[in-house]
């Protein structure tokens, strides 16, 4: 197997893969020649001409095989959803046999029938559009579910879910003909 090492350290079997390393992505502002010397994908146009687009992050070698990603859209931060910290996913495999992940961030999560939830089931007719509330907040470390006082209620781990119920990964929540296992983000 012939191998290769990029300018970012990663070794690759160029049979396979020429002088384009498999590990760094397209964007990434160097590439391999085939003299193993590297070029700017900037200065040269070599990903595709024009101007890069200026929202999008990027990546920098700032030397010793060491990749900084920056954020360029002005906030400072790669998170779409506002910089609010991933505590869990909810998992279904009702709608899609071959399942969908929800996101659960800190702070307030509506789950609904309602296109303007956060997490929307809109073709769940048995589900109300607000039914359900998952709650994270960080000084107490916990997910927390609150039924929205929803038509046909909300059942976690086969009980009806009354008041505040506390999350633990691989409860089952079923929310209408929606069933869904919670996932939670383990602190680290």
């Amino acid at each position: 197997m012939p191998t290769k090492k990029c300018p970012n350290g990663h070794q690759y079997d160029s049979s396979i893969y020429g002088d384009n390393c498999p590990f760094c992505p397209e964007s990434s502002h160097t590439r391999v020649n085939n003299d193993d010397s590297t070029q700017s994908t900037r200065a040269t146009g070599w990903d595709g001409g024009g101007e890069t687009d200026a929202t999008a992050p990027y990546q920098e070698d700032i030397g010793g095989g060491h990749t900084v990603i920056r954020n360029l859209n002005g906030t400072g931060m790669s998170n779409p959803d506002g910089g609010r910290k991933l505590v869990g996913v909810l998992i279904s495999y009702s709608a899609n046999p071959a399942g969908e992940v929800y996101k659960i961030y800190e702070g307030r999560n509506i789950v609904g029938r309602s296109n303007t939830a956060d997490i929307s089931f809109s073709n769940d007719d048995k589900m109300s559009k607000e039914h359900l509330l998952i709650l994270y907040v960080e000084a107490e470390g916990i997910v927390w579910a609150e039924d929205q006082k929803s038509s046909n209620g909300t059942y976690i781990n086969g009980k009806f879910a009354r008041g505040m119920v506390e999350l633990h990964t691989n409860d089952i929540i079923v929310l209408g003909a929606t069933k869904m296992v919670f996932l939670g983000v383990p602190e680290f």
